[in-house]
């Protein structure tokens, strides 16, 4: 039999909690701190009968003795010795989306980091048979859970990859530099020097560009209009490498001599030439999966041009070729920036810190599954091995596992929220863009904490027990915006209010 996870470090954490697990039973058992409560139970039922009047009371706590060890050895055969094997072989995780949906991976074979720095347990491991069918079902509900929203693409991967893009190449660097030099710069005057002459024949091609590709089109080395109008007839005055050496164009060539390896090409080619463009080696700065994953979101040349334009940005600030006040993505220049300084502002801050906060979000998952499979003996023993507690460990453990739900669904709405306010990608966007980041910035912590609330409330409510809950709900929404530290501990409170609410119910 195997048994599902929803993240490769899940694919560790299960594996060392329940190895944990069975060490920590032994020494309960070894020590015999596991027995104490059936020392419990008998002081119970005899206490009971001696309380009891009349010739029944012997009899009925003889019975009620039986029944409650019974029970409890049931409960401590099924739900706490650990029965089932679990090795490498029978834990897998599957993606659901991505460019690995469909395959299969067991752990120390994942192609991941987290194969060298996760160690396979020693020894066997083991489960108990009601905290597997526990696991197992969780796994089960929430991958169908899942596969009903079905793939959602990670925009904010997207924007985040394009703003750490670098360019690390030295020659690329240097290159960038000499096209700004020998052909933004002279297209630039000859651009001036016809909208002061009025040359209708450049300015009327330039203008249908400008109106396809906004009026900022003229403001950057990648402009469209430059490259039909200037591009052509304006030259790279050394060899650039990938292009090769035209003789004919060369006025200072020798026959006798060998030939340079490389020409020097125009500006039109050197900047769009689709193998050894300048265009195409900035945009190959970004990861090679790029372009396939999010080819939906950036397949116009408007937005292609963006991502280069948002690449040449991020130059360090010793880079002197491109200015970086010429940037202009968007529907405004840098020209009026003083009224988007803060919205600038806060998306630098909010990008990094909501995509942290998601990639982060399946290894505190994995974590926290782990700390209560490694703490399940102590509280299963110290409850008494009391059936509320095997039920609330259930939901507990149901609640974290399905956490993996609830974040596909805040990316889900992630996505549709960016793509309804968004005005367009890797740009300074207006007040729409701030209010998702900061809707989701808060679901991406608090979802998971109103779903702890909301079981709490559920099964509580069932006793009337309405105020405990709905202080826990208000103490949830206060929580949503204050650091993860701060969250997570508030997640245990309500795991806690989760297992004191089942066990009420009771």
């Amino acid at each position: 039999m195997s048994i599902g996870v929803q993240s490769y470090p899940e694919l560790y954490t299960l594996l060392l909690g329940w190895s944990l697990y069975g060490k920590l039973w032994n020494l309960l058992t070894q020590t015999g701190i596991a027995y104490v409560p059936f020392i419990g139970l008998i002081l119970k039922n005899v206490t009971q009968s001696y309380v009891m009047s009349g010739h029944q009371s012997a009899g009925h706590s003889l019975r009620s003795m039986e029944i409650s060890l019974i029970t409890t050895f049931l409960l401590i055969f099924f739900g706490v010795a650990p029965f089932i094997s679990l090795d490498a072989h029978t834990v897998t995780y599957s993606p659901i989306c991505g460019s690995d949906k469909g395959k299969t991976y067991f752990p120390g074979a994942t192609g991941t980091t987290y194969d060298k720095a996760f160690a396979l347990p020693a020894g066997e491991v083991r489960v108990p048979i009601w905290w597997y069918a526990v696991i197992s079902t969780s796994a089960g509900m929430t991958s169908a859970a899942n596969t009903m929203i079905g793939c959602v693409p990670d925009l904010r991967k997207m924007m985040t990859e394009v703003d750490m893009a670098q360019i690390q190449d030295p020659e690329t660097k240097q290159e960038l530099q000499d096209f700004e030099t020998m052909c933004y710069t002279p297209a630039k005057t000859q651009f001036l020097n016809d909208s002061k002459n009025d040359n209708a024949t450049t300015l009327n091609s330039i203008r249908t560009n400008t109106n396809k590709y906004g009026a900022e089109d003229t403001e950057w080395m990648g402009s469209h209009g430059f490259s039909e109008a200037y591009y052509r007839n304006l030259k790279a005055t050394r060899a650039v490498p990938g292009f090769p050496y035209d003789a004919a164009q060369d006025m200072n060539a020798d026959t006798k001599k060998a030939q340079p390896v490389y020409g020097a090409p125009n500006c039109f080619d050197w900047w769009n030439d689709s193998k050894n463009g300048l265009k195409n080696r900035l945009y190959q700065t970004l990861p090679k999966s790029f372009a396939d994953e999010f080819k939906d979101y950036i397949h116009s040349d408007q937005a292609q041009d963006d991502v280069v334009k948002k690449i040449i940005t991020n130059a360090p600030a010793g880079y002197s070729g491109y200015d970086n006040g010429n940037n202009t993505i968007g529907e405004v220049g840098y020209s009026h920036a003083a009224s988007s300084v803060g919205i600038w502002y806060h998306q630098m801050n909010e990008y990094p810190r909501i995509y942290a906060a998601s990639q982060a979000a399946p290894i505190v998952q994995a974590l926290l599954l782990l700390l209560v499979y490694v703490f399940l003996p102590f509280a299963l023993v110290f409850s008494g091995y009391k059936p509320s507690s095997f039920v609330a460990g259930a939901v507990l453990i149901f609640s974290l596992i399905f956490w993996a739900f609830i974040w596909h669904l805040v990316s889900w709405a992630d996505k549709s929220l960016m793509q309804a306010l968004y005005t367009c990608w890797f740009a300074k966007q207006g007040a729409g863009a701030s209010l998702t980041d900061m809707i989701i910035g808060s679901l991406v912590i608090g979802a998971p904490l109103f779903w702890f609330s909301f079981m709490g409330s559920m099964g509580a409510s069932a006793m009337s027990a309405v105020n405990s809950t709905a202080s826990g709900m208000s103490a949830i929404g206060n929580s949503a915006t204050r650091d993860s530290m701060k969250s997570l501990s508030s997640a245990a409170d309500m795991a806690t209010g989760t297992a004191k609410a089942v066990g009420t119910l009771l």
